[in-house]
């Protein structure tokens, strides 16, 4: 008997005993792996009143390549980040969509990343679009992380505008270089780089001169260079009382680099 038998043996005989009673979670586990639920139940999971099974029912379905190609399994996808009730299975819907593709697919995703009541909502929908092959999806990002209110949704439509190797995406990015909150301007900045592969500051002019004037801007593309390097002066506490306050008022090079 081969060891892969005799734990297979072992793992059947554990199921078909239910553990006895007394660890239920071990055998809910035994069952997964020797009989795991069919899609079809998954999707039956998804009309759950329960929002916790709704979610893991989505997050199932996201893993399982033949579901994902299912015309009906992409109309429920984007049925559920449209109107479900809760946000966390509206994202859940979101991240999903992103590996699936269809006529209402990206009018879906769109429709959130622009319109979902929830900022975490919409930062999923803007994810998921520059995450889709073909990235159709430049037009509503680049909206997004010039008009949308929150910070944390204009972050993540900085980070995937990174995506579209073109130079309306970068000259978006370029844009944002100015955004009124430091966390959106040095993504923006992390993006171009990453795009271009060029040690440029976060200046616009920079950028914008080397837009124009190279002829394969994206020749480097995922080739960023290395961020600024300079002797971190954060104070720590291993320091003394008074270099250590004394320290707080000072300034970390990379910190200066984005000034």
């Amino acid at each position: 008997m081969t060891r892969s038998l005799a734990i297979l043996m072992t793992a059947g005989a554990v199921l078909l005993a239910g553990c006895g009673g007394k660890n239920p979670s071990l055998d809910e586990w035994v069952k997964s792996k020797l009989l795991p639920m069919p899609t079809s139940a998954k999707v039956a999971l998804v009309q759950s009143h329960l929002p916790d099974e709704r979610r893991e029912a989505l997050q199932a379905i996201a893993k399982d390549r033949k579901a994902l190609k299912e015309e009906s399994v992409v109309k429920l996808f984007c049925l559920v980040a449209r109107s479900d009730e809760d946000a966390l299975v509206r994202g859940a819907a979101a991240r999903g969509l992103a590996r699936m593709e269809g006529r209402n697919v990206l009018e879906t995703l769109t429709h959130v990343a622009t319109n979902d009541k929830d900022h975490y909502v919409r930062a999923d929908a803007v994810r998921s679009l520059g995450r889709r092959v073909p990235p159709e999806g430049m037009a509503a990002v680049a909206g997004v992380l010039k008009n949308d209110s929150d910070v944390d949704v204009r972050i993540a439509a900085a980070e995937a505008l990174r995506y579209f190797r073109r130079k309306e995406a970068a000259e978006t990015l370029v844009l944002a270089l100015t955004d009124r909150r430091l966390a959106v301007a040095r993504k923006a900045w992390e993006s171009l780089r990453y795009m271009t592969g060029q040690d440029l500051p976060r200046e616009g002019p920079a950028w914008t001169g080397y837009l124009a004037s190279a002829e394969q801007p994206f020749a480097r593309y995922g080739k960023a260079p290395p961020m600024p390097k300079g002797k971190s002066r954060r104070p720590h506490f291993t320091k003394g009382i008074g270099e250590f306050f004394s320290g707080l008022f000072k300034k970390d090079p990379l910190e200066a680099e984005l000034e």
